[in-house]
C-alpha cells in the first residue's frame, strides 16, 4: 500500500483512502461475526472506480479509490453507522474513532505515518527477556538469517519536510525490528545485552536489508529511502549487488545512516567507505546525535548531509544548543517529537526535518 501512496504523491493523482480500524472496536463487537460486519459496512467502496483493498496489520483494513462525487463515503460510513447504534451508551463508539479518511496526495504524510509497524503491547505480567546471549547463540542466529525472510520484521518510519503548513515525506527509514526477530528466534533473551555481539549481528540484519530493499523483491522501494548499515556493509559484495541493480531515477536520493561508534572505531574505513558512496550519489547520515556525540566528532571533516538527533527535554527547551553544534540547521533531523505539536517547534525553530517516533 505505502508504495501505491508514494506513486499518488509522485503523479499529484487524486485519490481518498479510507482506514478501518479493527483494532479499536468495543470488546462487544470484537467477535469475528461483528468483523465481519464492519468489513461489509465498507463494500460499498470496494466498488467504487479504481478501488484498490489492502489487509494490514492488528486486522485492519484499507481501501483507496479514485474519488468522483463524494457519496461513496457516506454509504459506507451510514452502514457502520447502523452496526454501532445497538452498543449501550456505556460502550458507545462513533463511526469516526473507528474509521481514518485520508485525501491523497495532500495527506499522504499522515496516511504513512498511520502504515508504520508498531509494536503490540506488551501484557500486563508478561516477563522481560532476562538471559544473556553468548557468542555460540549469536553464531546460530547468524546463521539462521543468511537466508531468512525478515520482510515481516521490516519497518518503515517517514522522514518529513515541515518547512510549510502540512508536512511532507522527505523519505523513508527503513529497518529491521530486532527485538521482534529476537522473540521470534530466540525468546528470553535480551539481544542487545552484549553491545559487541549485537553489532556483529547487525552485519546479518544488513545483508538481508540489502537484499530485501534490491529491485525486484516485493519490498523494493518507489521513492527515497534510508537504511541503517554498518560501515563494513557498505564495502560489502551485498552492498555492490544492491548498488548496480538500484535505478537511475533513485540515484541521489537514497540516505545511508551511521553510527558514530562505527565511525570513530576505524576513521579510515569510514573514509573510504564515505568517498564510494559518495562516488555513487549516496547520502549520509549520523544516527541518534546526542550532544555528547556532537562535542566529539568533526562534522565538517566527516562531510555528512544529516545529522539524527533525539528531541530531548534539554534540546526542546534550549535549541540554540543544537544550533551551535551544527554547521546548519538543514542538516539536523530531529526524532522522537510529539506527532501534534512537533512539527510546529520545528519549524518555529529553524529545524526542517523531523521523525516521530
Amino acid at each position: 500500500m505505502r508504495d501505491l501512496v508514494r506513486r499518488a504523491e509522485l503523479a499529484g493523482a487524486q485519490r481518498r483512502a479510507v482506514l478501518l480500524h479493527m483494532d479499536q472496536l468495543p470488546p462487544s463487537l470484537a467477535k469475528p461475526h461483528h468483523q465481519r460486519l464492519a468489513r461489509a459496512a465498507l463494500n460499498s467502496l470496494a466498488q467504487a472506480d479504481r478501488a484498490q483493498q489492502f489487509e494490514l496489520s492488528r486486522g485492519r483494513l484499507a481501501i483507496v479509490w479514485r474519488n468522483r462525487d463524494g457519496h461513496e463515503l457516506g454509504h459506507a460510513m451510514a452502514a457502520l453507522d447502523h452496526l454501532l447504534a445497538d452498543l449501550p451508551p456505556e460502550q458507545a463508539v462513533a463511526p469516526g474513532q473507528l474509521v481514518s479518511v485520508f485525501d491523497l496526495p495532500e495527506q499522504s504524510a499522515w496516511l504513512l505515518d498511520e502504515l508504520i509497524e508498531r509494536p503490540p503491547a506488551q501484557p500486563d505480567g508478561a516477563p522481560e527477556p532476562t538471559r544473556t546471549p553468548d557468542a555460540a547463540l549469536m553464531a546460530r542466529l547468524e546463521h539462521a538469517l543468511a537466508q531468512a525472510d525478515l520482510s515481516r520484521f521490516m519497518r518503515w518510519r517517514p522522514v518529513l519536510h515541515v518547512t510549510g503548513p502540512t508536512p511532507t515525506p522527505a523519505w523513508d527509514e527503513r529497518d529491521v525490528a530486532a527485538r521482534d526477530i529476537a522473540a521470534s528466534l530466540c525468546p528470553g533473551f535480551r539481544i542487545k545485552a552484549d553491545p559487541w555481539l549485537f553489532h556483529r549481528l547487525t552485519r546479518s540484519f544488513d545483508r538481508r536489508m540489502l537484499a530485501l530493499n534490491s529491485f525486484g523483491h516485493g519490498a523494493s522501494p518507489t521513492g527515497p529511502f534510508a537504511l541503517h548499515l554498518n560501515i563494513a556493509s557498505i564495502l560489502s559484495p551485498e552492498f555492490l549487488r544492491f548498488d548496480a541493480a538500484l535505478p537511475g531515477t533513485l540515484r541521489g536520493t537514497v540516505t545511508l545512516n551511521l553510527l558514530a561508534a562505527d565511525i570513530l572505531a576505524d576513521p579510515a574505513s569510514f573514509t573510504f567507505a564515505r568517498n564510494f558512496a559518495r562516488t555513487r550519489g549516496y547520502r549520509l547520515l549520523l544516527r541518534a546525535a546526542t550532544p555528547a556525540v556532537l562535542a566529539v566528532l568533526d562534522l565538517a571533516a566527516a562531510e555528512l548531509d544529516y545529522v539524527q538527533v533525539p528531541a530531548t527535554a534539554s534540546l526542546q527547551a534550549d535549541p540554540d544548543k543544537l544550533h551551535k553544534l551544527l554547521p546548519r540547521a538543514t542538516m539536523a533531523v530531529v526524532t522522537g517529537l510529539d506527532p501534534d505539536s512537533g512539527a510546529a517547534w520545528a519549524r518555529a525553530n529553524g529545524f526542517s526535518l523531523v521523525r516521530g517516533r
